[in-house]
């Protein structure tokens, strides 16, 4: 597939030279005016609330024909017993497997025939079973998901082939520094919070059974706990009918909620250094706690990082790519979730800059700190993260993934229609604000993948030091070859 696509950039760019020859240099340095922005407006959304307590959304879109079906269950990997993480992903696989009506081949053969696809997505704090396909089969599609999330027969041959595969992910998971980077960041950051928990591990799978997925499905799997949403070329007085019929007699259950211990308290730069002997790059993160997805100043907390490091040509960007050349790709990401969130800036770079590196990271975090964001930078920021959520809300899936996002966290209900105009809104002050609150210069962690003997010179400024070997265990510093 990428073979036509190369040689049709080629001809492009032959064909663009040619095009351009012929233009005269007035024309080339004209750039025509930028066009008036068009409002996002989604056609208003239908919500009801059954019986039971499911909450069904349904947003009529009707540009293509089909339809994205998507039943989210508001239990995730903070839901997971400690002992076993990657509890609900395993489960979320499963169920899929194979229900009291249909094999685990019907089920696909079924969704396939109807044009789409069955996907299970897990996070933090929440599962979701996906189902797109042509809109003229939503009712079918819809009771396939129904069927799958309430009636699974949890298979024990499936179980087993499941747990293999993700036990030979857990090892290529270890084998990947940029892996061990966010796993070891994640962990130092918020201790035993169940937002520590970024996968499974060879132990929790192991000590998995079928037992304990029935247990996790029967107390989670509870439409009390749950919402339907369903975006595409539908009627919603008719869907709300089906999924009346499809998931009304769900009985509600008493859910367990994840207990949240108390995230450790950041005192210092604590560095932790993941030893990979014979390395020839650092991988490396840099973070701490921000703001929960929905906290109201989510708009100046994300502007402060896309200026920072969150879009193409943003400071740390332009500083350690574009001007030293040190890494091709260094960013920074800003991550929400129900109970706490945090930022985490990541790069892999040489082992000849790796302090280099964390030197230009800080001080770009001080300088952001310290100063008022000029007029000119700011409105770049706003206009680059208004220009492109419409284009990540353009297709169907994207715009099922962002309402989903709006009832997973509670946000406002018109957080899509909003969101460019909350975005021009936020203050050159709040930027400064809400940097000083996300970017933690003098208190961080600082996540390291690479090879001590060839970087330990550089880091000869950092006093806590906590040496790892890729299963996370703590090791005595490393000696020198």
């Amino acid at each position: 597939m990428n073979v036509p696509r190369a040689g049709c950039v080629v001809l492009g760019a032959v064909l663009g030279a040619v095009v351009l020859g012929a233009v005269s240099p007035t024309a080339q340095t004209d750039r025509p005016a930028v066009g008036p922005e068009h409002p996002f407006q989604l056609a208003p959304r239908v919500e009801r609330t059954l019986p039971n307590g499911l909450r069904v959304i349904v947003s009529r879109q009707t540009a293509i024909p089909k339809v994205s079906v998507t039943l989210t269950v508001l239990s995730g990997y903070s839901s997971d017993p400690a002992d076993l993480t990657g509890l609900a992903a395993l489960t979320a696989d499963v169920v899929q497997e194979g229900t009291k009506t249909r094999t685990s081949k019907e089920i696909r053969r079924q969704v396939f025939g109807m044009g789409g696809s069955l996907n299970a997505g897990v996070s933090q704090d929440y599962t979701s079973l996906s189902v797109r396909g042509l809109a003229e089969f939503a009712p079918q599609l819809i009771e396939v998901v129904a069927d799958v999330a309430m009636n699974p027969t949890l298979p024990a041959d499936e179980i087993s082939i499941l747990k293999q595969q993700r036990l030979q992910n857990v090892l290529q998971q270890k084998a990947s520094p940029q892996f061990l980077s966010n796993r070891t960041f994640r962990r130092a950051l918020f201790g035993n919070h169940p937002y520590a928990r970024t996968s499974e591990t060879e132990a929790t799978l192991n000590a998995i059974d079928r037992a304990r997925i029935e247990a996790f499905h029967s107390s989670h799997y509870r439409p009390n706990n749950a919402f339907l949403l369903v975006v595409g070329a539908v009627d919603p007085t008719a869907i709300m009918s089906v999924a009346e019929k499809t998931l009304g007699g769900w009985a509600r259950g008493d859910v367990p909620k994840p207990a949240y211990a108390a995230p450790p308290t950041l005192n210092g730069r604590k560095v932790y250094f993941v030893q990979r002997p014979n390395s020839i790059q650092s991988s490396i993160s840099v973070g701490n706690f921000a703001i929960k997805r929905g906290d109201p100043r989510w708009y100046e907390v994300t502007l402060a990082n896309t200026i920072y490091g969150g879009a193409f040509n943003s400071r740390i960007v332009r500083n350690i790519r574009e001007e030293k050349g040190y890494t091709y790709s260094p960013g920074s990401s800003l991550t929400g979730f129900a109970d706490a969130g945090f930022y985490r800036f990541s790069a892999d770079v040489r082992n000849e800059v790796t302090g280099a590196t964390l030197a230009e990271v800080f001080k770009e975090m001080d300088m952001m700190r310290a100063e008022t964001v000029a007029a000119g930078e700011l409105n770049g920021a706003k206009s680059y993260l208004r220009g492109i959520f419409p284009i990540q809300t353009s297709s169907q899936a994207g715009l099922a993934a962002t309402l989903n996002n709006v009832y997973i966290f509670g946000l406002p209900k018109d957080y899509a229609e909003t969101f460019g105009a909350k975005i021009a809104a936020v203050s050159p002050d709040q930027v400064k604000s809400a940097a000083g609150t996300l970017l933690g210069s003098q208190n961080s962690i600082v996540a390291i993948v690479g090879d001590w003997a060839k970087v330990k010179d550089q880091l000869a400024g950092f006093k806590d030091i906590t040496f790892l070997d890729a299963d996370g265990k703590t090791i005595p510093e490393p000696s020198a070859p």
